[in-house]
Parts: structure tokens; C-alpha cells; sequence
């Protein structure tokens, strides 16, 4: 059974160093990216929660998480909540890394829509009114 190096007391209660300290040090020691993902993803809560000192907490772990490992459903579930600690060309690459299908039938669906716009339809539809 693997063992959670933090409880919930001490994730909303620890001061930002500490918890800097612990977090980084436990994802070198164990290479547990999910797990890794839920603490700061709790540390998000606590921001947003009011704790403005913890403001992109960790940014250069969460861009490694996010850029360099592999994707987990961990990642894809949270994979939104982190928008703000990248650049949005950054952004734009992570989104094509992490959800590579969706942007492929997101292309598909603009292709269809825009052969079927209103325009082309309403154009369509006067030019046989005319011919009758």
C-alpha cells in the first residue's frame, strides 16, 4: 500500500516553504506524477481559497509535469485548473499534447461547418427562389 506523505491538515495548514520543500522532494524521491498533480492541485484550492502567497506555486514542477511526463488521467482531469502557469503558445502546444484527438475532430467540425455555413445555405436557398 503506498503511503500519502501528507495529510489534509497539513496541505491547507503548512507554510508555503514547507510545503515547497516536501512536495519537490517527495516527486524526486518517488517520481509519482499523479500523486505529485492532487498536492498541487489542493495548493490551487488554498490560492484560491484566499492564500495569495501561494500564486503559481511550484511553476517550474507543474510545467515539468505537464510538458515532459507522460499523460496520466490525473493530468488530463486537472490539465485545466493550470492554465495559468504557462504562456499561451505554451498553452496552445500543451493542449495539442494532452488532447490530441479532440483537436484533430475539433479541425473536422470547422471543416464541416464552414462548407455548411448559413451563408452558403440562405445563398443556396434564394438562388433556386430566383430559378422558380
Amino acid at each position: 500500500m503506498n503511503e500519502q506523505p501528507f495529510t489534509s491538515k497539513q496541505l491547507f495548514s503548512l507554510k508555503k516553504n514547507t510545503l515547497e520543500k516536501r512536495i519537490d522532494s517527495y516527486y524526486r524521491i518517488s517520481g509519482d506524477t499523479d500523486s505529485t498533480v492532487q498536492y498541487l492541485m489542493a495548493l490551487n484550492i488554498r490560492e484560491r481559497l484566499g492564500d495569495g502567497e501561494f500564486h503559481l506555486i511550484l511553476k517550474e514542477l507543474v510545467q515539468h509535469l505537464f510538458s515532459q511526463r507522460k499523460v496520466t488521467k490525473i493530468i488530463k482531469k486537472f490539465f485545466f485548473y493550470f492554465k495559468h502557469y504557462f504562456t499561451s503558445k505554451e498553452w496552445k502546444y500543451l493542449n495539442l499534447r494532452v488532447f490530441p484527438v479532440r483537436q484533430y475532430a475539433e479541425k473536422a467540425i470547422n471543416a464541416v461547418r464552414s462548407r455548411f455555413s448559413i451563408s452558403n445555405l440562405f445563398g443556396a436557398q434564394e438562388a433556386q427562389v430566383e430559378c422558380l
